[in-house]
């Protein structure tokens, strides 16, 4: 009988510890996926994104052939989105969704949808939402007031014979304009540099809103040599952010970095050698926010 009792105890030890163990090596492996080494994921295929992020991607496409008119670009664009779809089709239907779905309010909703349907109705597809949008309202600003300066009281006269002070002249220090904040400005928020040799001279741009919510389609103008330009748009990589736009830069220049509605000087950023954390040699990146400005 104390051979047999020995025997229990030792099985009990032994299936405990196995437990304990397996729990903090469980623990462990989450601790160091999450917080130590998270798996980030590059170089996502569009037609890997989920729906609402190729919704996102697809109408980005749609804003930027309504800037550019390159037909070859929008058609590579999208088939990257839908390899095995009819493209026409799929921009079809996403308008159509966005009609039902009663996101139609805003002007910007309205250009997206225009956007959609200039890109699929000559192509012959035809959906839902053909026409089935209302035009934009017209934009209205405020013209300044100028605040005149109150109107002096007069002094009663002190005789029968009244003599009137002359009136007082009204300078221009006296007038001061009202000013109202333009509606859409954006400013900067965030200029850093950072040296990554997988990412090797690159300036991610990423717009938001006042919410803080990424904006796709909005145009991103990058400006070297004094007179060389390129222009792209947020958006046309969703799996990164709704709002992400990225550029590669040259080693030995300096770029200057502008959107439409800024209301600061443009920051410039210079593509200088650095050395990243792994020791290989790379070209200085940089992180570039942007953020609408409350009125």
């Amino acid at each position: 009988m104390a051979t047999s009792k020995h025997v229990r105890i030792g099985k009990g030890i032994s299936w405990m510890a196995l437990i304990v163990g397996a729990a903090l090596g469980l623990a462990a492996g989450l601790v160091y996926t999450w917080e130590i080494d998270p798996v980030i994921e590059r170089n996502t295929a569009p037609w890997q994104l989920s729906a609402a992020a190729r919704e996102d991607y697809v109408v980005a496409v749609a804003l930027s052939y309504a800037a550019n008119q390159d037909l070859l670009l929008a058609v590579d664009r999208l088939r990257a989105a839908g390899p095995n779809r009819n493209i026409w089709e799929m921009v079809a239907e996403i308008a159509c969704d966005r009609v039902k779905t009663g996101k139609t309010i805003t002007n910007s909703d309205i250009r997206v949808v225009r956007a959609l349907e200039q890109l699929y109705a000559p192509q012959g597809a035809s959906g839902c939402a053909d026409g089935l949008y209302p035009t934009p309202a017209p934009m209205t600003f405020a013209t300044p007031e100028p605040v005149m300066s109150p109107t002096p009281t007069l002094i009663p006269p002190p005789s029968k014979t009244p003599t009137l002070p002359p009136p007082t002249p009204i300078t221009a220090e006296d007038v001061r304009p009202t000013s109202t904040p333009a509606a859409g400005a954006y400013v900067l928020t965030r200029l850093q540099s950072f040296c990554d040799s997988d990412q090797s001279g690159v300036i991610e741009v990423r717009v938001y809103d006042r919410r803080g919510e990424g904006v796709p389609g909005v145009p991103v103008t990058v400006t070297w040599s004094g007179s060389e330009r390129d222009s792209f748009f947020t958006g046309l990589k969703a799996e990164r952010e709704a709002g992400y736009a990225d550029f590669i830069m040259e080693a030995g220049r300096a770029y200057t970095v502008s959107l439409p509605g800024f209301v600061s000087s443009a920051p410039v950023v210079e593509a200088v050698p650095c050395t990243a954390q792994d020791g290989r040699q790379a070209t200085t990146s940089y992180w570039v926010n942007f953020q609408e400005r409350a009125n």
